[in-house]
């Protein structure tokens, strides 16, 4: 997938690789700390608060990581990041016999977490380089299609290791995926030199100068707003699938793990299909018509009268995931000047979790209040209506090649 043909680089192969396999090892910990924090306390908040504190270090450490990621190799900090993770692993593991069990589990959370914050500006500011501005969509789809088998195999390892080699063996695999990742990314090479883009200042000072940057281009400053907007109004899905099923379908519990199977399928089936087409995906169009799809099918879902009819939807919502996340995630790497690509990366990121977390501290509420498929109707629209600003970008950018066209005429 190099910038000249469809084949895949080996570089870029090996780049997207790693980051499945580290966000397999992401998912594999969480999954398995969660698992276990609940069976040391039985408390749902403590695993509540597991999930905070994996979510804090991108909003807290978020402007760093993307000026780091501008500031050195990204290369040396994605290996650096992998090295430090095991590092961590194998402290924590050492640890486990001095430290309850619980204070072990946050403290490797906290650590990898924290961590993985400069792993993927670093990881997503590197991926144009490799794969050349005509095949973007192609790589972010690759990505995303390691990202879901890693958020399918991830979590179900962890369950069945937990049961049979309890937390410590968790940390050990864990480990062993990060040296793997930490390999694959040293054996990336003949990466093009990057040239300075003017002198560097304090790390806060070059921080909002990326923001002010993302701030004062109105492309980006569109998509990463809805972006941010639909994390945030899109938390009622996640909060009210299982409510639906429950309560609205009067079906057992155990048909909501079957609804998240279809929406994983949906999204690994249509990542294969942006694989396919490659740069024959028109970024903005894609990411304006999938917003439009998200709400659609948001509503779908909120008023289906069935199984069957919920799964046709969540299939869709699925799909129409993955083509907003691999349009958008392209647009802005292509939209985005070398030098400002961390920092804009790690903005989008940072975005996306305060909107996630802003939006679960209210989607179990709203659920609670208005009920289920009333809160799923409100979010579809709202998530359609945050899609006008980008189809007007779609349309500004239409009209402009069309007077370019004229204009050579």
């Amino acid at each position: 997938m190099n910038g000249n043909g469809t084949s895949p680089h080996p570089r870029l192969i090996n780049l997207v690789v790693a980051q499945g396999i580290s966000a397999t090892g992401d998912a594999f910990l969480l999954t398995a700390a969660s698992i276990a924090v609940y069976r040391e306390s039985g408390s749902a908040t403590a695993v509540s608060l597991l999930l905070g504190l994996a979510a804090l270090p991108t909003v807290l450490l978020g402007p760093l990581a993307g000026t780091f990621a501008d500031w050195y190799s990204r290369r040396r900090i994605m290996v650096g990041v992998d090295l430090a993770s095991a590092a961590a692993c194998i402290a924590v593991l050492a640890g486990v016999a001095l430290l309850p069990l619980t204070a072990a589990v946050f403290l490797a959370v906290g650590v990898v977490y924290s961590l993985s914050t400069f792993y993927r500006p670093a990881a997503q500011a590197l991926l144009p380089t490799l794969a050349g501005p005509n095949q973007l969509g192609r790589a972010n789809s690759g990505l995303r299609l390691a990202t879901s088998l890693a958020n399918i195999f991830g979590p179900a390892a962890a369950g069945l290791l937990v049961d049979n080699g309890g937390f410590e063996l968790v940390l050990a695999i864990d480990a062993a995926t990060f040296l793997v990742s930490a390999l694959l990314v040293l054996a990336i090479t003949n990466i093009p030199a990057r040239v300075p883009d003017g002198a560097r200042l304090s790390a806060l000072a070059d921080a909002i100068e990326g923001l002010n940057y993302a701030r004062h281009n109105r492309h980006i400053r569109v998509v990463i707003a809805a972006i941010g907007v639909t994390l945030l109004v899109g938390t009622v899905v996640n909060a009210g699938t299982l409510p639906l099923v429950s309560r609205a379908l009067d079906l057992p519990e155990s048909r909501y793990g079957v609804l998240l199977a279809i929406e994983g399928a949906g999204a690994m089936g249509l990542a294969m299909v942006f694989l396919y087409l490659g740069p024959r995906v028109r970024l903005l169009s894609t990411g304006a018509g999938a917003l439009i799809a998200v709400g659609g099918s948001t509503i779908a879902l909120g008023s289906a009268p069935n199984f069957a009819a919920a799964a046709a939807a969540i299939a869709a919502q699925g799909m129409s995931v993955v083509a907003l996340q691999v349009a958008f995630a392209s647009y802005l790497q292509q939209q985005t000047a070398d030098a400002f690509r961390g920092r804009v990366m790690a903005l989008t990121s940072m975005v996306a979790s305060l909107a996630s977390i802003s939006g679960f501290a209210a989607a179990g509420p709203l659920v609670d209040w208005i009920g289920v498929r009333p809160a799923f109707a409100v979010a579809g629209a709202l998530i359609c209506v945050v899609s006008l600003p980008v189809l007007s970008l779609v349309w500004n950018a239409s009209r402009a090649a069309r007077a370019e066209t004229e204009s050579r005429a």
